[in-house]
């Protein structure tokens, strides 16, 4: 047992002298995570839209392969990133399929008051 607790403190010792002390923590401001998050859900929508395989055929036909896309991508500053990402939703393609959603809950409920109404 005596043994064993040397050896412990040993170990101890030899890490506390290897180990350097100028390692410091710090808050982090809630500013920096969530640009981080957005910048991060900015870059995989714009990969989820490359590698679609409808974007990935036109890609072919101009000569781009879908890797090539994808590093294309990843090589892109984040301002590129943005303003394509911002994009992506105003494209027909890329749209939220929850657009047309509201036309037809509008329709319903305008049958069914004419209906209670006649």
């Amino acid at each position: 047992m005596k043994l064993l607790s040397k050896l412990i403190s040993q170990m101890l010792i030899l890490s506390m002298v290897l180990m350097p002390f100028s390692t410091q923590a710090g808050m982090i401001a809630t500013d920096n995570v969530a640009v981080n998050a957005t910048a991060e859900a900015s870059r995989d929508k714009v990969l989820e839209f490359v590698s679609r395989t409808d974007v990935q055929k036109q890609f072919e036909a101009l000569g781009l392969t879908a890797t090539n896309a994808a590093e294309r991508v990843n090589a892109m500053t984040q301002d590129e990133i943005n303003r394509i990402a911002g994009k992506i939703d105003s494209l027909p393609a890329g749209a939220s399929s929850s657009s047309g959603w509201w036309i037809a809950g509008v329709i319903v409920v305008a049958a069914i008051i004419w209906y209670y109404w006649r």
